[in-house]
């Protein structure tokens, strides 16, 4: 699509693939408006932590990446330590210099990414229209979330759990059927996130919310985590995790997840947000092919995650038991982030 450099970019939505763009567009010295029909940037949720994967991409650091697009983001902790668990087995990854995981602040409170974002392109000079609904034909740029519902999400913020720099992963089909429990640090000392997610979806999200309670009274390791604990706040979720065959359609740009996008198994999708966001800006600037450019950049590692998505749906909890119990015998119960990522297309 040719927009002429006076003309401003229409953009439909202020999440995190939208202001992406305006960012790259206006660091260009095109003319951008941002359109959100609520009040705030990162309307999707309500103070929520999520994570920033630091492996599996070819040894890219995501933040030194979007660094050098123009796109700067604080996460507020590094994750060093992840302990996954099976019905009967556990192993952990432990890092002593590469974050695992970064982990971002979602929604619109202060430290969030999403309100960082917002505040860098305002100071560029970005007009976001708050309270505003922009009708789809009239955009330029699509970034309005989920368009359909391909996974599912059922939580809860708990306060006075220490768990610190360490994340948590269940994988148990009795409770999180295609999906696993996650539990994340918080951005404050003695906050943690608990999450029951499962892609297909292949419960509903009151069955989700069954499970999710049944595992938090059955589960040993997370009640010992939660012991002395309060739940403050429920979460629920949902995310689309299939691409849209041609993200550039009908003079339109679709970025983020309503391209499809995010990470068919580990759920969250803020690298192909941010990512996608730019490409679509760079095409307006350069008139480089969208459709192109989005399977060059995401279509090998999207198949990966899906057939790896496809592959653990088969599993049963004996046989994930068998892997990790295999796992363990090979690296005795401890590794380092390149172990582990060299088991991501078995478990």
């Amino acid at each position: 699509m040719e927009k002429d450099q006076e003309e401003s970019v229409k953009i439909l939505g202020a999440g995190i693939s939208g202001l992406s763009a305006a960012i790259t567009l206006t660091n260009n010295e095109y003319k951008s408006a941002v359109f959100e029909k609520k009040s705030h940037s990162g309307g999707r949720f309500k103070r929520d932590f999520q994570g920033l994967r630091n492996f599996g991409n070819g040894n890219i650091d995501p933040i030194r990446e979007f660094k050098e697009l123009g796109i700067c983001i604080k996460p507020y902790k590094k994750l060093m330590r992840i302990v996954r668990y099976s019905r009967s087995y556990n192993f952990e990854v432990i890092s002593n210099s590469r974050p695992i995981y970064y982990l971002v602040l979602r929604g619109k409170n202060k430290n969030s990414i999403d309100t960082q974002l917002a505040s860098s392109a305002l100071d560029l000079g970005v007009n976001i229209v708050y309270n505003t609904r922009l009708d789809v034909n009239e955009a330029d740029i699509v970034a309005t979330g989920p368009s359909r519902t391909d996974s599912l999400a059922y939580g809860g913020l708990y306060y006075d759990v220490d768990i610190n720099y360490t994340g948590y992963v269940f994988l148990d089909k009795k409770y999180s059927p295609n999906g696993y429990f996650y539990i994340l640090p918080g951005e404050k000392r003695g906050e943690a996130e608990i999450v029951n997610a499962t892609f297909g979806p292949a419960v509903s999200m009151q069955t989700l919310k069954v499970f999710y309670d049944k595992a938090i009274r059955e589960n040993k390791i997370l009640k010992d985590i939660l012991d002395g604990a309060t739940k403050k706040t429920v979460r629920r979720g949902i995310g689309c995790c299939s691409l849209l065959k041609k993200p550039y359609q009908n003079n339109k740009y679709y970025v983020g997840e309503a391209a499809g996008l995010q990470d068919v198994t580990a759920g969250f999708g803020i690298r192909y947000a941010v990512i996608s966001g730019y490409l679509a800006a760079k095409s307006i600037l350069t008139g480089e092919d969208y459709n192109k450019q989005m399977v060059k950049t995401f279509k090998s590692q999207l198949d990966f995650e899906r057939k790896r998505s496809e592959n653990f749906k088969k599993l049963t909890n004996d046989d994930l038991d068998k892997i990790f119990q295999s796992i363990n015998q090979k690296f005795d119960h401890e590794l380092t982030v390149e172990e582990y990522e060299s088991l991501r297309g078995v478990i």
